[in-house]
């Protein structure tokens, strides 16, 4: 025992050393918070700042905390940001407690449920409220009641991870109260468990956490943790706790953690009659309570040393019992109690008049159907017939519209097939003339070689006759290079351009997208001798085949390619900054998926459409030259092979992201 004393002091004024270096967090956090706040013009953005300052000073100044939460509130009120003001109202619920306010503490807690009922949304901002409600009945007594509110806060663990690691923490506390020791083991598990649930999701997200102390689990974690191990007569375990938590407060300057602990340490002594051991810790908790006028930490002190005082110095005992029934007194006096008992009472009495007033007006409302069922029922006999007949020319007006609707979108979609339809026509017919222009240059030539070697042959020169054989041969293999060729682009566009089975297969998408490249490049020129632009690929190797549709996916590449030129083209004709008209088509494996990108140096699209572009009907191309059908179909395929297509432009150009996955 005499050990583990020494060594307690041991590690207690090394904290203390530390705590009194540069590595005071709480302070340092709040002066960076403050400096913050003259360079922030924005009402949202102070209120929050406001906000984490109250938060910071909680466990140092509750004072203060009060007082930056205050402004805060008003702000989110300005601001209608109710879910965080909810939330701040929440914590200064937290200061009022620490200042021994229990009746204002409970009011303006009933009263941020009331208000938080009327948002109708689970994400109220109410967590913090209910923990303290919970801690408020736990002082009470009303164990029953404060399990009660911890457990909504679990309830909320899908919206408020914090307020779920608080509410195992808060039940831990209860079921300790009643020595129900395994129940507080086991939901202190659970609340370690939320706490670094909270703090990985937090850090992921790089979200500014409330739990300024940057610590693994709430300090008051391990003085439960602690209370419990005493009971279970562990006291090595609870007390590496308590000095556990000693260190972390005395590191972050806070000092409510710091109060409660040493006045824990003090409380672990008695149980060992180390009386000395006592009065010292007793005696510390009691200065740190001073300091933010911690009414709790104050009595627990005043009550531990007037006891160790009683039988060695009189006078001492009498002045610290009289310090502890005043404050008794101020936390729990009879006119405290009887004021939040009205304050419970007159809400339950609130929502027992809103159950009441509820029923009568249901009732009223049954009596009011009853007494004018048979009234509606004559004027709905008399006009029913009539706005039957209105009703039914409504009907035939409505379908008559929608029809022609229906027609029309039919036609502009036809339209778009149509297009889409001729520019592939034109693509095909370009590549497939190069190789019937080289069969029938060789055919000619071929023929003149024959009638060359027919007189060869009637002249009796043999030899030359074999030379001019070999050049035909030559000729003929040529011929049929080119007409495999000629077959295998016109095998490939019947591939390509049959109605889609809807059935996907493996397919190369470089090879895909080099294809329609060629086909759209080629069907431009041939609609448009003057057209001309340069086109470059960057396709990865290393790509796999991918299971897609291969004519709907062709679809959409050949759409974003003859855009891409579209742009361009516009680009040289009407600006005046002459760029060499450029489009770029590449491929890229990403970790599970495929990338597309097609990307051109146009005018780009303006910003304030570019939100606009994918849907149905919308284009910037003049009347006659588009129907605005090509990107939303485009999206809508991407879409339905669980891909994603994306646009950025500048002045210099626009890009077209389409990801498949693997």
């Amino acid at each position: 025992m005499r050990r583990s004393i020494l060594l307690l002091v041991l590690i207690l004024s090394a904290c203390q050393l530390f705590g009194q270096g540069d590595n005071k967090f709480l302070v340092n956090q709040i002066d960076s918070l403050k400096r913050q706040l003259p360079s922030t013009l924005q009402d949202s953005t102070r209120a929050e700042t406001l906000r984490l300052i109250a938060s910071s000073y909680m466990h140092i100044n509750p004072d203060s905390s009060i007082h930056y939460a205050q402004q805060a509130i008003r702000l989110f009120e300005k601001t209608k940001n109710f879910r965080k003001r909810n939330f701040t109202k929440g914590q200064m619920m937290e200061g009022y407690i620490k200042q021994g306010n229990l009746p204002k503490a409970l009011e303006d807690g009933l009263n941020t449920l009331e208000e938080a009922d009327k948002l109708e949304v689970r994400e109220s901002g109410i967590g913090s409220t209910n923990d303290n409600l919970g801690l408020i009945y736990y002082y009470l007594g009303n164990f029953q009641k404060s399990l009660y509110y911890y457990e909504e806060n679990i309830l909320r663990g899908d919206v408020d991870l914090g307020g779920e690691a608080f509410g195992y923490l808060g039940q831990a506390l209860v079921f300790e109260k009643l020595n129900k020791l395994d129940s507080a083991l086991l939901f202190l598990e659970k609340s370690r468990n939320a706490f670094h649930q909270w703090n990985n999701i937090s850090n992921a997200n790089d979200i500014q956490r409330d739990n300024a102390y940057q610590y693994e689990v709430y300090p008051a974690w391990y003085n439960v943790r602690a209370k419990i191990y005493l009971k279970q007569n562990r006291p090595d375990l609870a007390l590496a706790d308590l000095r556990t938590t000693l260190a972390i407060t005395l590191e972050s300057t806070e000092i409510f953690h710091t109060s409660n602990t040493y006045n824990d340490i003090a409380d672990y002594y008695k149980r060992f009659n180390q009386k000395d051991s006592v009065i010292y810790y007793a005696e510390r908790g009691l200065a740190e309570a001073n300091k933010i006028s911690f009414i709790e930490g104050i009595l627990n002190s005043s009550a531990l040393l007037a006891e160790q005082y009683e039988t060695t110095h009189p006078a001492k005992a009498l002045y610290y019992y009289k310090l502890a029934d005043e404050t008794r007194n101020k936390l729990y006096g009879a006119g405290n109690i009887q004021l939040m008992k009205d304050l419970i009472a007159q809400k339950e009495r609130r929502q027992a008049e809103a159950k009441t007033a509820e029923v009568e007006f249901q009732n009223r409302l049954r009596m009011n159907v009853l007494l004018g069922s048979t009234f509606t029922l004559v004027v709905v006999a008399i006009f029913l017939y009539r706005n039957n007949r209105v009703k039914q020319k409504a009907k035939q007006k409505v379908e008559q519209a929608y029809d022609q609707l229906k027609a029309a979108q039919s036609q502009l979609i036809q339209s778009e097939k149509m297009a889409s339809l001729g520019e592939l026509t034109a693509g095909i017919a370009h590549e497939i003339q190069n190789p019937l222009n080289f069969v029938n240059n060789f055919s000619e030539v071929s023929n003149e070689l024959l009638d060359e070697m027919k007189s060869e042959l009637a002249t009796g020169n043999l030899q030359p006759a074999t030379e001019i054989a070999d050049d035909v041969k030559q000729n003929l293999e040529k011929i049929l290079h080119h007409g495999k060729r000629a077959d295998a682009i016109v095998k490939g566009m019947l591939q390509h351009s049959r109605s889609s089975s809807g059935v996907k297969e493996p397919t190369d998408i470089n090879a895909l997208c080099d294809e329609y490249l060629r086909l759209s490049y080629h069907g431009l020129r041939a609609k448009d001798k003057s057209f001309n632009a340069k086109f470059e690929t960057d396709f990865d190797s290393t790509l796999p085949k991918i299971n897609v549709v291969p004519q709907d996916i062709g679809r959409v590449v050949l759409n974003l390619i003859n855009n891409a030129f579209y742009a361009v083209n516009e680009q040289r004709a009407t600006n005046s900054e002459q760029r060499d008209p450029l489009v770029t088509v590449s491929t890229k494996k990403l970790e599970d998926k495929i990338e597309i990108r097609v990307t051109d140096n146009g005018n780009g699209i303006p910003q304030n459409i570019v939100d606009k572009i994918f849907q149905p009907f919308f284009t910037t191309k003049p009347t006659g030259q588009g129907t605005g059908l090509g990107l939303s179909l485009s999206y809508d395929i991407v879409k339905a092979h669980g891909g994603a297509i994306e646009v950025k432009s500048t002045e210099n150009g626009t890009e077209f992201i389409v990801k498949l996955p693997v």
